[in-house]
């Protein structure tokens, strides 16, 4: 989730923005999938247990916010079998599909095969997650790819 806000529309406090992209993704896990997850005292992210599922990095610019949060969903976690992610030690790297997998059937989710569905829940969660906790009002517009593949003539200024 890559949000630009203007946080002078906000709050001009990056521990709050920081604060809040966290509890949004508290809330995906909470109200999607009955996951209970925290914060971390001294680490920003979202943890269930000892497995941290979303890494939060931002830039801010003016106010601006730039990057955002990454939300392991379905994400192949063998790479960080042979790194120290996020340079924490003794913490491991979950997803939700992982986290599913272990509660079983007591989830109410299949996990085989539902990739791209566990993907389009969690988007739609995280979009409806994100205009509550920034009390937004979200319209969507989606582009065809083709719409900017389209050999047109350059304009001279």
């Amino acid at each position: 989730m890559y949000p630009i806000l203007n946080l002078r529309y906000h709050k001009m406090d990056l521990h709050w923005y920081l604060r809040a992209l966290e509890e949004v993704v508290i809330r995906v896990l909470s109200s999607t999938f009955s996951i209970k997850a925290s914060r971390l005292d001294g680490f920003t992210g979202v943890w269930v247990g000892n497995q941290k599922l979303a890494a939060i990095g931002i830039r801010v610019s003016r106010w601006i916010t730039y990057h955002g949060l990454a939300l392991n969903v379905t994400t192949d976690l063998t790479p960080f079998q042979h790194i120290v992610p996020c340079g924490i030690r003794n913490r491991q790297v979950g997803s939700i599909e992982g986290l599913l997998r272990e509660s079983g059937p007591s989830s109410g989710w299949r996990t085989e095969n539902s990739s791209p569905h566990l993907i389009a829940v969690t988007h739609d969660s995280l979009l409806k997650e994100f205009s509550e906790v920034f009390q937004l009002t979200l319209n969507h517009k989606f582009f065809s790819c083709s719409n900017f593949l389209k050999e047109e003539p350059l304009n001279p200024l």
